[in-house]
């Protein structure tokens, strides 16, 4: 009798589990169920929007967690993906070199000092492809690295240097831009070369200051001050809003430097960046300048390692610096910075194919694409940027990468290096209302005529979403962006 009562009793519990479970089950099915039904009547119509009729794009949605697809369109077919190639490229950095490979610049000393001061030799800046070499670290102060070389110099009691100030950029090549480049563009600060050792992003700083006199030439605040550039100023302030227009450009592979046109005289101040050609002499000439001010001569000439020349590597570190892959990673994509996406491939070249060129950075990320089971074949990579056209992934294959990081053991770094909905990067002032501001981290990318939006979005049961939505071909900018953000915000409303 207890034995039947006891079987009764678990199976009772046994009865009630199952019903317990399948409630829930039936009740997750149907959210789920739910869920995708609320998403498609939400992106259906927006991808119906008849000013779309000429638009060549493509939408994959995936949830990472349950390993899912929630919704596609030609999510197979390759686009342009601008500046989405960066996502690739930071994401290679990350899996084969990680947030804590260090970039480090060395001052090094090949001489000797004598008792009166004088350093008889050269000094050598040798470069490890180091971004950061700004003043973006050190509350604006470009100069800011470089001095702090100048001082640890001078503290060793050097006060003549007899020889040349050497810069060694040999672990990068010199071809400094892509040949898929825009070539009327060179000259601005996204184009800005790429280089073993580099200064300032590669760019000199110019402000427009606006002044009460009309028809005299504009005054320029140039920082930094150096003689490495030639300025040809022939723009003028005038007192006529409506001729308010002016032109800055670099004439190619060389260091000239033309501003014209007109300036309104209430204007405020303009804030501009010319790249540089030949950056490695650019900082060994900025030093040279800073040695001098310092107090220290130097007899010799600022100079590039030449072609073939051999530097002792058992040399004395006079001064070095450092910065790091997560930091670089976060300006990547945070600023949306070509020119460190292409420090960063040409890292990966030369760290782990022993050559500091695009094309062996390319072939470090065709190994990683490779993991992810697509074939180089499939797709196509130009720069580690996606300023050239030639850039073509698919948005299962941006999802893919995303779905990786997401669960990588470095995927946080890739996270946060994204731009936040309301808040930075490049979605500050997109979906910037309470219920959408900080739910979206999302890479944005701009060429002309290619837009793209790729990331993730919380769910409010743990899952993470990656989307990638590539647009090409278009004429309407702000109508492809706001689709791009209704997407996002149809996410966010069917799944947060």
């Amino acid at each position: 009798m207890y034995c039947c009562k006891f079987k009764l009793k678990v199976c009772c519990n046994i009865f009630v589990f199952l019903l317990i479970f399948g409630v829930f089950f039936i009740t997750f099915l149907e959210a789920k169920i739910t869920n995708s039904n609320d998403l498609n009547k939400r992106l259906l119509p927006l991808l119906k929007n008849p000013s779309l009729k000429n638009v060549s794009y493509g939408i994959s949605i995936v949830s990472v967690n349950k390993n899912s697809s929630l919704f596609n369109y030609r999510n197979d077919d390759l686009f342009s993906v601008a500046s989405n190639m960066k996502i690739l490229t930071t994401s290679a950095a990350l899996e084969f070199l990680g947030p804590d490979f260090e970039y480090k610049t060395r001052v090094e000393t090949h001489g000797r000092i004598t008792d009166s001061g004088e350093f008889l030799g050269d000094i050598i800046i040798r470069g490890g492809g180091d971004p950061n070499i700004s003043g973006r670290f050190y509350d604006g102060n470009i100069l800011a690295i470089p001095e702090s070389w100048a001082h640890a110099l001078k503290n060793r009691g050097i006060q003549v240097i007899t020889g040349d100030i050497i810069a060694d950029d040999s672990i990068f090549d010199r071809k400094y831009t892509d040949s898929n480049w825009p070539e009327n563009q060179l000259s601005e600060w996204y184009c800005a070369p790429s280089c073993g050792l580099s200064f300032n992003d590669n760019c000199v700083d110019i402000t427009l200051i606006p002044r009460k006199k009309p028809g005299s030439v504009v005054t320029l605040l140039v920082d930094p001050d150096t003689s490495y550039f030639t300025i040809f100023n022939t723009c003028v302030y005038t007192l006529n809003k409506k001729e308010h227009a002016y032109s800055i450009y670099r004439k190619p592979e060389t260091n000239h430097i033309f501003i014209k046109g007109k300036f309104w005289v209430n204007a405020p101040p303009k804030k501009t960046w010319v790249s540089v050609h030949n950056p490695a002499l650019y900082l060994a000439t900025v030093f040279k300048e800073i040695l001098e001010k310092n107090g220290i001569a130097v007899q010799g000439s600022a100079r590039l390692i030449k072609e073939g020349e051999s530097l002792k590597t058992d040399l004395e570190v006079i001064a070095q610096t450092t910065s790091s892959m997560e930091q670089t990673i976060f300006v990547t994509n945070k600023q949306s910075q070509n020119f460190y996406a292409e420090q960063i491939i040409k890292t990966l070249g030369a760290q782990i194919k022993g050559s500091g060129t695009l094309a062996a950075g390319i072939e470090v990320v065709h190994d990683f694409m490779a993991k992810l089971g697509f074939q180089p074949e499939e797709y196509h990579i130009d720069d580690g940027c996606g300023l050239s056209k030639g850039n073509r992934l698919s948005p299962t294959m941006i999802t893919t990468i995303l779905a990786y990081m997401s669960k990588h053991p470095h995927g946080k770094v890739l996270l946060d290096s994204l731009p936040t909905s309301g808040t930075d990067g490049g979605l500050r002032r997109r979906m910037i209302a309470p219920h959408y501001k900080n739910k979206i981290h999302a890479k944005t990318g701009y060429i002309a005529r290619a837009s793209a939006l790729s990331g993730y979005v919380d769910t409010r049961n743990g899952d993470v979403l990656a989307f990638s939505i590539l647009m090409n071909n278009f004429k309407d900018l702000c109508l492809v962006r706001k689709i791009q953000d209704d997407i996002c915000k149809a996410l966010v409303d069917c799944y947060h």
